[in-house]
């Protein structure tokens, strides 16, 4: 993976190709890419980098081209001191740790303005959330449960 770019996550998360008829070309598609990185700086190259693509195959297409950016957060990098502490409660319930540097911001932007954050992720069967097919095994739910009572119970404050 070229330097800068590790962690960096992009999501096709809707594809609408017009008339969407089995055997014709679409005349009109209309899509969203989401793109999460662990910095600011590098999630805007890449969407820069991805804008200007698009932008050189609809020109050489001769295609009308319409971008719009309807929703952009900054990167919620978690606090090294919480992560170690959740690295500690992981393992004292018998699991391996795995770092996810997707840029998730979840209930993080709304927390980062007044506190530092981390966050404990459960597996999702196919890998799926943010879907009504999303599921949660009970056995994942309650070894989630167990993680964040052993933190919980297990807290020290930051260190100056």
């Amino acid at each position: 993976m070229p330097a800068g770019r590790a962690g960096l996550v992009g999501t096709v998360g809707y594809i609408d190709a017009r008339p969407g008829a089995t055997n014709v070309i679409p005349g009109q598609a209309s899509f969203t890419i989401d793109i999460r990185a662990p910095s600011d700086a590098h999630r805007k190259l890449a969407v820069a980098d991805i804008v200007r693509r698009i932008e050189n195959i609809a020109k050489r297409r001769k295609l009308a081209l319409q971008l719009d950016v309807t929703h952009e957060n900054r990167s919620v990098p978690c606090a090294p001191w919480l992560r170690n502490q959740l690295s500690e409660a992981v393992a004292a319930e018998g699991f391996r740790t795995f770092e996810l540097p997707s840029g998730a911001g979840h209930d993080g932007m709304a927390m980062i303005d007044v506190a530092d954050v981390a966050m404990l992720f459960v597996r999702c069967r196919g890998g799926v959330s943010h879907h009504p097919d999303e599921h949660v095994d009970p056995d994942d739910a309650d070894a989630g449960a167990r993680v964040l009572l052993r933190q919980i119970e297990n807290f020290r404050p930051r260190q100056p």
